[in-house]
């Protein structure tokens, strides 16, 4: 057996055992490519899923803190415009209240030509307008709230809860005006008189006394309303709960 023989199986086998190992490597190219393709394309997924919720979560959080604001703003104008409603109550009945103190009345603008007597009425009739003109800024900034009043809560109920008290008041305005502007005809009927003074004075005229039993079903309106809204937030609140899958 001479070296030649020796070398070519030598050779031979060099060449397989390369080939072998080049094709090994390829295989394990191709397989941590491929890892790391499929790697890659996980992380990719992962990073896009927690994208997502994250975007969720907040859209969510804004949508939350959003309404939760909304409420609070929304709760605070109910009691703000509750107690408004009190309050006006608590002003007609001091408006149409009977009794006079000092010189209430006596502000009314006058005519050179009135007599004592007819000066006198026509102060006592007029104090209701002295009063009502006393409290012109808490009236104005009352009616100030009906269209906010209207948006928030939705509804025709809440304003007509505030045309009962402009009706009121109107009453109470026309009734005075009528009342000064009649003084010294007195006699000449009777029916006038009473449903007037009824409508300025009350408790006078009994059965025909329209305005409280108005004001009364105002502030029932005023409460059916905006009671369910202010009993709403005294209740504990959930935050909006969010989940990652």
């Amino acid at each position: 057996m001479t070296a030649s023989d020796l070398i070519g199986p030598a050779v031979v086998a060099a060449i397989v055992s390369g080939n072998v190992s080049t094709i090994g490597i390829l295989i394990s190219n191709r397989t941590a490519n491929r890892i790391h393709s499929e790697k890659l394309k996980s992380d990719e997924a992962l990073a896009e899923k927690k994208f997502r919720f994250d975007v969720d979560l907040a859209e969510r959080k804004f949508r939350y803190d959003q309404e939760l604001h909304d409420h609070k703003r929304r709760v605070e104008f109910g009691e703000e415009l509750l107690a408004s409603f009190y309050k006006i109550r608590d002003v007609i009945a001091a408006v149409r209240s009977p009794m006079a103190y000092g010189d209430e009345g006596a502000s009314r603008p006058r005519n050179d030509n009135e007599g004592a007597t007819s000066s006198k009425n026509k102060d006592n009739y007029y104090v209701p307008l002295e009063r009502l003109n006393k409290n012109k800024d808490f009236i104005s900034d009352f009616f100030s709230k009906r269209s906010r009043a209207r948006a928030i809560f939705r509804g025709s109920e809440i304003d007509e809860a505030f045309r009962l008290v402009n009706e009121v008041i109107v009453a109470i305005q026309v009734s005075a005006g009528m009342l000064i502007r009649a003084v010294g005809d007195e006699r000449r009927d009777h029916a006038f008189w009473q449903k007037r003074e009824a409508n300025i004075w009350d408790g006078f005229g009994d059965d025909r006394d329209e305005l409280s039993p108005k004001i009364k079903t105002a502030l029932g309106v005023a409460e059916s309303v905006l009671g369910p809204a202010l009993e709403a937030s005294s209740r504990p609140s959930n935050p909006t709960r969010v989940n990652a899958t």
